[in-house]
């Protein structure tokens, strides 16, 4: 049984070959940024030296390239690098992009040993720090580079790192947890890409590994215990040391182990997590984590200072909900991808696709660089936008599906082996009206779903014109089952209204709002002059707050961006005040209602970007603090 058909029983959606899918919308703009300004403009030897040259073990000691990073895991960035690159030359035929790839692939598996090992460390430091997490990323760059070029010898390269990692790890050998850091949540990172190689050679000890690694090793006496701390109750901050990314990405691994598998004592602790992280650890913008890990419960600060929402988290989180939206067919799931990839992981890139954030609190600046420290959140983020192509549109049993209204082409084939062309037009995230136009050789019957967002709670659906009745199915999706002939225009339009959020667990007496999944802030290059961000108040209406607020569309960067009713604090500058160093403020009296001044707020994504001195081409450390304070979300206010 070939790899595409064990997973099709399994997954409930399959996504389509990159290739044929194109998007023409604001997020294929970004894409296409990160293609030409960031993939295509990647130093080799960045992503290379860490094999020619090998690296010191341990986080802080002396390396022979200190200018570029510190620490031990620069072998991660070549297989996100290579997979995300892959994605996007297969999806765009960029032919010199490709050439790139090759050239890079080829100079990397010249530095693999003859035992197979494909790794940054010299033999006698093997195994003891973020080495087995490398050979997971070495797996999963190749593999994905091999799915489209199928070279032979990079599966052979592939499957070498497995088996040199299973030649000292397994039942009867050394322990897995007992290397790398973070309890060992770092080194679990190969039991995805470990299952991937089952799938493709139907080596059974792959699998075998993979049940060995969840069931025996993570549950030994000084393992992460991942699965029994979750269902014990112990939510996500009670899993191992707590560390996000290596900890969703043993997510992912357990997800592929289900598959693998069909055992749902893999899958339930996944979903236990998933529930989680969704009630307790996530940020209105989609993301999650503090200092990069999961704290307590509803511990969401919002200063940057704290290093909130780390962009590998939101990467592997992306990655988690795509992985459990097409297994389960479920849109929440996707409700997830959305959220995150509009607000937190578009605004951690810069608008060229050149430069990433490390780091983006929710009231903060953002610091954009060519290169971090590490270089792990800008490999992770291009891939997180690499994959996006795929999980736009997907073909279920009954036909198909459209998970994003981001605006694309695609050819799609049905499970009866039928093409149909897609065309989706639409000017989402800043409208809520989506075309979907069919085109078929000839009439057949299938079902179009289309996600109905969790956000959404008016909508009209039509069919060439003609308003059809339909409601959320058990997936979540509005379904139209019909025949469909060549031509056949479907209209979904969403209404978007504003909406006030108001939180009441650690923003007391502040409001967010947000438009379709669009949150906004607001940016201190559109106050008054001298005016900071805390001197902000909005002015809401109690019966209505959003009632005086207006939608309006920005030419120059053709989003949306809302005026909202404000009115600002002004010090008390009476001589009395001043002698007694006290400080009093008054507000400005602006008569409430359409009277009111107004304040111009952008989306999340746009926040900050006008600041100079986000952008740098240095190298950076990662752990440089905000130096000022430039846009936030959460703002004071008062009802007239």
């Amino acid at each position: 049984m070939d790899r595409a058909t064990r997973l099709k029983q399994q997954d409930v959606i399959e996504c389509p070959q990159p290739s044929n899918v194109r998007m023409k919308g604001f997020v294929g703009k970004r894409f296409e940024a990160s293609r030409l300004n960031r993939l295509s403009r990647q130093e080799e030897y960045y992503l290379l030296w860490p094999f020619q040259e090998h690296c010191p073990i341990g986080y802080g000691y002396h390396q022979p390239h200190p200018e570029i990073t510190i620490g031990d895991w620069q072998g991660e960035f070549i297989g996100s690098w290579v997979s995300a690159a892959s994605l996007t030359a297969w999806n765009t035929g960029d032919q010199k992009l490709r050439g790139k790839i090759d050239t890079l692939v080829k100079d990397w598996l010249a530095t693999q040993e003859k035992d197979g090992y494909l790794g940054t460390y010299d033999e006698e430091d093997r195994w003891k720090s973020w080495d087995v997490w490398v050979q997971a990323h070495d797996i999963i760059g190749l593999l994905t580079y091999y799915h489209y070029t199928g070279k032979e010898d990079v599966l052979k390269a592939a499957i070498h790192v497995a088996e040199r990692v299973l030649k000292d790890f397994g039942p009867g050998k050394r322990t897995l947890h007992s290397t790398g850091p973070h309890c060992g949540m770092a080194s679990s990172a190969i039991l995805e890409p470990i299952i991937w190689l089952y799938w493709e050679t139907g080596d059974k000890r792959f699998a075998e590994f993979g049940c060995w690694l969840v069931d025996e090793d993570w549950e030994a006496p000084d393992g992460p215990a991942i699965n029994s701390s979750l269902l014990k109750g112990r939510g996500v901050a009670g899993v191992g040391n707590a560390k996000g990314v290596e900890m969703l990405t043993d997510f992912g691994g357990i997800v592929e182990l289900y598959r693998a598998t069909g055992e749902e004592r893999y899958l339930k602790p996944v979903l236990i997590a998933w529930e989680d992280i969704v009630q307790h650890h996530l940020y209105i913008t989609g993301s999650a984590s503090t200092g990069e890990y999961f704290p307590a419960d509803f511990v969401l600060r919002n200063d940057g200072l704290f290093r909130i929402g780390e962009t590998c988290v939101t990467m592997a989180w992306i990655y988690l909900n795509m992985s459990l939206g097409k297994l389960t067919g479920k849109a929440r799931f996707f409700d997830m991808v959305e959220q995150a990839l509009y607000n937190h992981l578009l605004g951690a890139q810069s608008p060229d696709g050149r430069g990433w954030a490390y780091y983006m609190g929710l009231r903060d600046s953002k610091r954009y660089r060519w290169h971090t420290d590490p270089e792990c959140c800008p490999s992770r983020g291009v891939r997180a936008l690499a994959l996006t192509p795929l999980h736009v549109f997907g073909v279920d049993n009954d036909g198909i599906v459209i998970n994003l209204y981001e605006p694309a082409e695609a050819t799609l084939t049905l499970s009866s082996g039928v093409e149909v062309e897609v065309e989706q037009e639409s000017d989402y995230p800043f409208d809520g009206k989506v075309h979907l136009r069919l085109s078929i050789r000839e009439p057949v019957r299938f079902k179009v779903r289309l996600r109905l967002p969790g956000w959404c709670k008016n909508y009209q659906l039509s069919l060439d014109g003609k308003r059809q009745e339909a409601l959320p199915d058990d997936r979540g999706y509005l379904a139209v089952d019909r025949v469909w002939r060549s031509g056949d225009v479907l209209e979904l339009e969403m209404e978007m209204p504003v909406r006030v959020v108001v939180d009441e667990l650690g923003n007391n007496l502040r409001v967010a709002f947000m438009r379709g999944p669009i949150v906004f802030a607001a940016d201190s290059s559109y106050l008054p002059e001298r005016c900071l961000l805390d001197d902000v108040v909005v002015l809401l209406d109690p019966a209505d707050p959003a009632k005086n607020i207006r939608v309006m569309k920005n030419e120059e960067s053709g989003t949306v961006h809302l005026a909202v009713p404000t009115i600002f604090i002004y010090p008390n500058r009476s001589e009395r005040v001043w002698k007694e160093k006290e400080r009093y403020y008054e507000l400005a009296d602006c008569g409430g209602g359409e009277n009111a001044d107004s304040i111009e707020l952008v989306p999340f994504f746009e926040a900050g970007n006008r600041d100079p001195d986000c952008y740098r081409d240095s190298v950076s450390r990662h752990s440089e603090p905000a130096l000022n304070v430039t846009y936030q979300v959460w703002l004071s206010y008062r009802c007239s």
